[in-house]
């Protein structure tokens, strides 16, 4: 591995308001462009693992297909925790119970870097 980190990209692959799906060392991660610079987290929703590269996707916003939990992929901040079931959204007796006594807790972000038109991912 270089110190750079391991390569995930081309950097014209990533582009602002869109995820890019991929693969490193068999870790499924998520890369957009935030602001002129690649933010990362990796694939899995912190309520159930689930994937999230499925969900929609606003601004540097990704929601959880599954459980509609929603979190700043900048930044993996969980911006509202579990409101619903495969887009159906529940009452908030309903959701604590779909939630499983789970507490609202960010995604894991990645260190991303560029260089010579690459991106880089430090797992």
């Amino acid at each position: 591995m270089s110190t750079e980190g391991i390569r995930a990209a081309g950097a014209a692959e990533i582009k602002a308001g869109e995820m890019f799906s991929t693969t490193v060392d068999g870790t499924k991660l998520l890369l957009s462009r935030v602001d002129g610079e690649v933010k990362g987290v990796i694939d899995k929703c912190t309520h159930l693992g689930m994937p999230m590269r499925k969900g929609k996707f606003a601004g540097t916003v990704i929601t959880c297909p599954f459980h509609g939990s929603r979190f700043d992929i900048a930044t993996g901040e969980n911006l509202d925790w579990v409101t619903g079931v495969m887009g159906v959204p529940m009452p908030k007796w309903a959701c604590k119970m779909i939630s499983l006594g789970k507490k609202p807790a960010p995604l894991t972000t990645l260190e991303v870097s560029e260089k010579n038109g690459e991106v880089f991912v430090k797992l």
